[in-house]
Order: C-alpha cells, then structure tokens, then sequence
C-alpha cells in the first residue's frame, strides 16, 4: 500500500491547486504597458513541472475564452479514453451477390467519423472494390452516416462564411474535409486553375487575369463565386493572379457534404474503371448486408497531431462525438461526447470549476476556462502513461504547424511545444518550454478587442521569452 501511495505522490502533486501569486516581474509589465494590453485582459500562468508554486502567476484563477487552447482537454481525453492506437472504420457493404463483375443490389457506404478520411482513403476504398471483381454496381450506393449525429446549425453559423474549411460540419462520412483545394498554376497561357479532387458535381469558370508585379497579397487579389445550380455547382474566379507568386493553393467547400462525396463517388469509380448508373442517397444498412472492404484511419496519436499542429476544427469536433459515440452508444453527438469528458475530467480529479464546453474545439464565444486550469490539464498529461504522444501533438516553436513561422529567429525555437488558439478579440498560447534544464508549463490567454492582432502576438512571445532567459 506504501508503495502504491508513493506512485501516486508525484500525480497527486500536478493535480493539487498551485499558488496563485499576483505579481508582474518588471519587464513583463514593462511589454504589457508598450504592446497597449489591457491588465485585466490577459491572464498568465507558469509552472516548472513537478513544482507546486507557480514561478509567475496573474489572473490565473479569471475565466477567460480559450479558442483553440481548449483543444489540450480533448486531446488529453481522447488520449486516455479511446487510446493512442484507435482508428476508425469506413467500409463498404453489400446483400446482393456479385456475379460476372456486377453488384446485384446496392452497395452500402458506412462512416464511423474518420476525421481524416482524405481522398486518398477513399480511393482505397473503392480500389478494394474493384479488387474483388466488381466492375459495376448494379443498384444505388446509399451513404449510412448513422453514426454520427451531426450538429443542428448549418454550415458557417459561427461567422457566416460557410465556404470556409473551418466551419464544416463533421459527419460520419466526411471526405476530404468536404474541401476542394484550388490549384494556381502561372504559364505561357495565362494562369490555370486546377481543382482537386475534382468531383463530377462542380465545374470551374477560370475568368482571372495574370498580371506583372509582386505576390504581395494575392488571396484578396482574386475573388470566388459559387454559384448553386441544381444539377451542379459553379466555382467562378474573377480578378487577378500575380505571375511572381508561382503556384499557390486555395482550400474551399464549395457544395454540401451529401453531393460533394456523390461527385467524387462518381470520378473515382470512373477512373478504376468501375460503371455506375444509379443514384448516390443517403440510408441506413439493412440487415443481412455483408462486408464487403474496409478501410482503417490513422492511429488516433497520428490524428491527434493533424488536430493539434494544425488547430483543425472539424477533425477535433469528430474526436468528441467519437468520444459520445464510443462511450454512450451510437449516434454519437456533441451533448454526447461532452458529457464523456466531463465525466472523465471529474473521475480524475480534474474537477475543473470554470470549464464552460459548448463544442470541445474552442470555435465558440462561450467557451471559457482558466489559466490555472490549462495548467492542470498539462501537468496530468506530463505526468501520465500517454505524455509523449500527447506532447509530440503540440507545434513546436519556429518548425511546424501554427508556430512555424513564430519564434523563428528566436533561442527559444525548438524548444517550446504549444497549441495556439485565435478567434477575433482572442489569442492564447499554452504548452511546455524547456529552458535552462528544466521544463516549464506556461499559459497565457488574451481576450480584449485587439488581443488578435500582432500587439496580441508580440505580448505572447515576449512573456515566453523572458520566461525562457530567466529561468
């Protein structure tokens, strides 16, 4: 029993509350007065790991909007929930035989929520298909996304950009991210635009002008009009292209999910060669359907890392209706996937007082936590059986994911692993930093009008930076 008490000790220590000082060293306070940030609107919070005292404590203990940051408590569930080598399943199923190459009946798509279910995937899918000899479907192909209960507001409720990436809605059976990434391509013969994939569903109307003169700006240069047709949608792109910005990407959703994966259904059964005439709809798999092929996703610590590195929203959203669907039973919803993780926060003594969940992802205005409370949850993720894949999901400073370009000219590049969150009126930045031989969990959390803006971004890093020279 002894020996079980000092195993925990260490765990016990990173979940007891710290002390919350409230005091400002004077070149924090000296960067806070020259960058215009508020006093009251930034909360600060750091801890060398292993220690009980925090080394620079203020408003740790205000609620405060997290953004993306509040993507570390899902992270850290779905870690210890699901496990690090989880995956999700698409697969295909069939009642009819299959004789000379032909699918009697229909064939059966069923999502699980893969929240990296690329074009590629799907392609394998298919391929798999075509491996047992089907070379055509003889009846429907019907989408079971029964799964997953997909959130009742439309696309883009949050700001109303619903051509944004950010603002998909997850599904069971979500391909691609319902994206289509626009290729530039400068040439003799003016500037190509390139889609892909590029689904049966939409064509492209390339009106841009290629131009002399700098890259600059080029996104706001050309401007994208969809225009819904009922057979299929229209991408027009007007204005100019600068020739000196080469090749360039542009990723947009462009028709909803259920036509979008019709689209591609179609084209990539196409190009293996496979026949189809019928109909794409959604349903549900009957009984007596057998399995066909499946395909299995990433490993979930692989997720993670695209969720984390890369702040993607619909892929983390997936994660906790996953969490709903595996913990409570299918479909697996938002209320669902929250209630696991509270309930799993609770039962490990993470009894987080200000948490506010409305969507696990932190792309909501109500969401709000504290700055001691980020800490927490780091401490116990550095602490448990899981802490280096947790870890290794975090960008690291001035190297990859959102903090590639940050910290790049800076000692501290390399040796910070944090996740970084952004919404208008809101920046935060919260992970581990090395520094003089130890390492160190630090938060810091802005939520004024201009936090968003580089005086936001420059008040981050310089409270990063003297922690990581003073320590």
């Amino acid at each position: 029993m002894r020996h079980r008490l000092r195993l925990f000790l260490p765990l016990l220590a990173a979940l007891a509350p710290p002390v919350f000082a409230q005091s400002l060293p004077p070149p924090i306070r000296a960067l806070l007065r020259r960058e215009h940030v508020p006093l009251s609107g930034i909360s600060i919070y750091a801890r060398e790991i292993g220690q009980a005292k925090p080394v620079l404590s203020y408003n740790a203990r205000v609620p405060r909007d997290p953004a993306s940051v509040m993507k570390l408590v899902t992270g850290l569930v779905g870690l210890y929930t699901l496990g690090p080598a989880f995956q999700w399943s698409t697969a295909a199923y069939a009642r009819g035989p299959v004789r000379d190459g032909v699918l009697d009946g229909n064939l059966y798509l069923r999502g699980e929520g893969d929240p990296y279910l690329i074009t590629k995937s799907f392609w394998n899918l298919l391929h798999g298909l075509r491996r047992l000899g089907i070379r055509r479907i003889g009846g429907n192909v019907i989408l079971d996304e029964r799964y997953i209960r997909p959130p009742s507001a439309p696309r883009g409720a949050f700001d109303g950009d619903v051509d944004r990436t950010y603002n998909v809605r997850p599904q069971a059976l979500l391909v691609n991210f319902q994206a289509v990434e626009f290729r530039f391509l400068p040439g003799t013969g003016g500037v190509r635009v390139i889609p892909d994939p590029a689904p049966t569903t939409l064509a492209v109307v390339n009106r841009l002008r290629e131009v002399a003169g700098a890259c600059g700006a080029w996104r706001a240069r050309l401007h994208l009009r969809i225009d819904h047709q009922p057979a299929r949608n229209v991408a027009v792109f007007t204005g100019v292209y600068p020739r000196a910005c080469g090749v360039q990407h542009l990723y947009r959703v462009t028709d909803d999910n259920h036509r979008y994966i019709a689209g591609i259904f179609r084209e990539l059964w196409r190009e293996q060669g496979g026949q189809f005439a019928g109909r794409v709809m959604l349903g549900g798999r009957p009984r007596g359907t057998r399995l066909l092929y499946e395909v299995r996703s990433r490993p979930l610590a692989d997720v993670l890392r695209s969720i984390d590195k890369y702040s993607n929203n619909v892929m983390g959203r997936l994660l906790v209706m996953t969490l709903g669907a595996v913990g409570k039973g299918p479909p697996g919803s938002n209320a669902k996937g929250l209630q696991v993780m509270r309930q799993w926060l609770n039962s490990h003594g993470l009894r987080l007082s200000h948490l506010v969940l409305r969507n696990g992802v932190g792309l909501s205005r109500t969401e709000r936590i504290t700055a001691a409370e980020v800490g927490r949850v780091l401490a116990y993720a550095y602490r448990g059986r899981y802490m280096p894949e947790y870890v290794s999901s975090l960008p690291i400073a001035g190297v990859d994911g959102t903090l590639r370009y940050r910290f790049v000219y800076s000692p501290v590049k390399g040796y910070l692993h944090a996740k970084t969150g952004t919404l208008r009126g809101v920046d935060t930045i919260a992970g581990y930093l090395q520094a003089g031989g130890h390492r160190y969990i630090v938060v810091v959390l802005e939520n004024y009008p201009d936090a968003d803006t580089e005086r936001g971004f420059r008040a981050e890093d310089g409270v990063i930076k003297w922690l990581f020279a003073h320590q």
